[in-house]
């Protein structure tokens, strides 16, 4: 007994040697005493702790299903042959995982639309709205597995089907790192900005573009439109800033209400009319609106002679009504920019 033990260990010694310099080493050695190689413990291990065999034999195990009585996997969450869910807490831990990152979602897009609120409007609007929505889905999604004939529910009241639906899932928003939050201070703005500068561009630039690419007359008029500060959707700034010296002052009225035409559609609070930066009129949204619409319908004698009456001084003591509506239109447009010695001319053109 004892010489097999002493062959045993001794045929340990001999398999177990250095791979750098073959010195013999111990079983549980961690680096090798001649080289000080780092060493590998190449013990065995036994199948029972393989986790991949455990995982192969627990999927080996086979157990009748509950609704039919075919032989299933122990671990299976469908049986294959009645389709009946036999692993109800799987269902509804994916139910919970699923409810959580939904509710996460939507208090971000809450935060998000708070935050986006206060530098422009429709933006944090549309994130709220994306919330609200991402929060009806929460509670649409199902906690409980489906009923079916096989496997019937408990009939629940209607108070318990509300309280067991509305139970909201912890949620945990992680605070960035260092880092990650100089990431987030100046990405956070550098965002805004440029959904700031897109709605500007699409929503009001480009139909100012439109209108005086469609028109060879506003050929060497620049106007940029824009909304009040580049952040306050409901004030609309519609700035004058050049005109050609083949421009006359209706063709300065026209491009105004062909922009008017094209935004029609849409409510704005105050729309300020500008030169070269400098707030000259404004006018309220609904007059804005209706001015759109009679030019539409080519009323021309709303449009010249009523619409100068409608808009407001800025800046300035009122001045004193015109006599006729001829005077009206005249005096209206060099208060715009006929004052400007580069536009004096034109004006007094009309």
């Amino acid at each position: 007994m004892e010489s097999g033990i002493l062959a045993t260990r001794l045929q340990l010694l001999i398999m177990m040697r250095c791979p750098e310099c073959n010195t013999p080493y111990e079983a549980n050695a961690a680096a090798c005493s001649n080289c000080g190689l780092l060493l590998l413990n190449l013990a065995p291990h036994r199948r029972s702790e393989d986790l991949s065999t455990k995982k192969r034999r627990a999927a080996d195990q086979m157990a009748p299903c509950k609704f039919c009585g075919s032989e299933i996997p122990l671990n299976a969450i469908r049986c294959r042959q009645c389709s009946e869910i036999v692993n109800d807490d799987f269902y509804r831990e994916r139910a919970q995982r699923t409810r959580s990152r939904i509710n996460h979602a939507s208090w971000v897009a809450y935060i998000f639309g708070l935050g986006a609120l206060l530098v422009f409007r429709p933006v944090g609007l549309v994130s709220i709205g994306a919330g609200l929505l991402l929060s009806i889905l929460y509670y649409a999604i199902p906690v409980e597995p489906p009923p079916s004939k096989r496997n019937p529910r408990k009939r629940l009241s209607l108070w318990q089907r509300i309280r067991q639906q509305t139970k909201l899932e912890r949620v945990a928003i992680s605070i960035p790192s260092m880092p990650k939050r100089k990431i987030v201070f100046i990405g956070t703005p550098l965002i805004a900005a440029i959904i700031g500068y897109s709605a500007n561009a699409v929503l009001l630039q480009q139909p100012v573009n439109d209108v005086l690419r469609e028109n060879a007359a506003f050929n060497g008029m620049a106007v940029s439109a824009h909304y009040q500060y580049y952040v306050v959707p409901g004030v609309v700034v519609y700035d004058l800033r050049s005109i050609g010296v083949r421009q006359t002052p209706i063709d300065v009225h026209t491009a105004f209400l062909e922009f008017a035409k094209k935004l029609r559609d849409k409510r704005y609070k105050r729309v300020e009319l500008s030169y070269r930066g400098t707030t000259k009129f404004s006018i309220d949204g609904a007059s804005f609106h209706k001015i759109g619409e009679e030019y539409t319908k080519r009323n021309f004698d709303y449009v010249l002679y009523t619409v100068p009456r409608l808009f407001h001084r800025e800046g300035s003591l009122p001045t004193p009504p015109a006599t006729s509506d001829r005077d009206a239109l005249l005096q209206f447009h060099r208060q715009w920019y006929g004052n400007d010695r580069l536009t004096r001319s034109v004006a007094n053109g009309l």
